[in-house]
């Protein structure tokens, strides 16, 4: 975690022991916290401090943008979004599939990218909620929705962003975005694992998910989690210090890490485009050997990196991100998500640089090895 995040749940649980909604001093000493923390992480995106509606993370934040949606819905019983989105947007649509709600599941193009008229062509009068991934979080494509929340909002929509991938790394503007409902996390910018918020527009229609208090504006009951907050808020004034630096020293470091590769390792390729996407995601397919296989030899190398897909049973299914993309099941296989953050430095990318051909190479040939054993 962040120097300022770390400093600040310290702090709160040396010194803070009330809960927020009792009258008492250390309850008011603790809503004081809490509020400050709302209001820290609110001027991220520019937005009012009482527009934030703090969650245990983003997958709540989205099942609570989601079906907090559909149950202030009325008869408006449509739902648009991508086939690309985040396991905690497109399972509760499947969820609300499934007692009645028709889904649209827009396609992507080869870089990820969703047309703002592939949106707008969609909307109809019987549509409840729009609800997309501001940036991919396997391939770092950044979406077009300038002017995209007014157009779903003269529909009569609910326009849900989920910018859990995008915040911290991009500048957010809630005015500018001007979406009814937006996703964060506070473990995206350094901030602990297990918070996170959703931003409201006042006057948007969404009702709670969560039941049993008057805490959060009434949008999510229970005690919040105030050291969670605190680290939140905390990490999110640190970024707002140095956002434009950050985002050029990680894109400085990433574009040094692909060039590397790419001339490391031939028919190597990026998904996603070269340009319009989070500076810190590289998703690269490696020719001739399988993703899990890589992942495992360059953890054991000390690479820690993803495959952006979901192990059953066994088998590693292939990324349905990049099967949407129009990739083959075998070059899905084999893709991997190498991420860079924050605490990233020009060391890590360098050692980087050097393992993951070496690596790679050896596990090409066991490859090789294999299927010649096998012929």
């Amino acid at each position: 975690m962040r120097r300022l995040a770390v400093a600040a749940i310290t702090r709160v649980s040396d010194e803070c022991h009330g809960n927020p909604a009792s009258v008492h001093r250390s309850g008011q000493y603790a809503r004081k916290i809490l509020e400050e923390a709302r209001a820290r992480v609110a001027a991220l995106i520019g937005a009012p401090a009482r527009t934030i509606v703090f969650t245990s993370g983003g997958t709540e934040a989205n099942n609570l943008a989601i079906f907090g949606a559909a149950r202030a819905s009325g008869r408006r019983r449509r739902i648009i979004t991508s086939a690309i989105e985040h396991s905690s947007v497109l399972a509760p649509v499947a969820e609300l599939e499934g007692v009645g709600f028709s889904v649209q599941r827009l396609i992507p193009d080869r870089d990820g990218r969703i047309a703002p008229e592939q949106i707008s062509d969609a909307l109809t009068d019987d549509v409840a909620l729009v609800t997309i991934g501001l940036a991919n979080a396997e391939v770092g494509t950044i979406q077009r929705v300038a002017g995209l929340a007014e157009t779903i909002g003269r529909s009569g929509a609910i326009s849900h962003l989920d910018a859990a991938q995008a915040l911290g790394r991009i500048p957010l503007d809630a005015a500018e975005l001007g979406c009814d409902l937006m996703t964060l996390s506070a473990h995206k910018i350094g901030g602990p694992p297990g918070c996170g918020a959703l931003y409201v527009r006042p006057g948007a229609r969404i009702q709670p998910v969560m039941l049993g208090g008057p805490q959060e504006g009434g949008l999510r009951a229970g005690t919040p989690n105030l050291i969670g907050a605190a680290g939140f808020g905390a990490a999110a004034e640190e970024v707002m210090t140095g956002l434009d630096a950050e985002r050029a020293r990680v894109a400085e470091l990433a574009s040094f890490l692909f060039a590397r590769l790419t001339v490391a390792i031939r028919r190597l390729s990026l998904n996603g485009p070269l340009t319009g996407r989070l500076a810190h995601t590289l998703n690269l397919t490696f020719p001739d050997v399988l993703g899990e296989s890589l992942l495992i030899a360059l953890d054991l190398d000390g690479i820690e990196v993803s495959m952006g897909s979901a192990c059953a049973a066994g088998a590693v299914e292939p990324s349905h991100v990049l099967l949407a993309m129009g990739r083959t099941p075998a070059e899905a296989r084999s893709s991997l998500r190498i991420s860079l953050g924050w605490n990233t430095t020009a060391d890590d990318i360098a050692r980087a640089a050097s393992i993951i051909p070496r690596v790679y190479e050896r596990v090409a040939a066991a490859a090789g090895d294999s299927e010649a054993a096998v012929s």
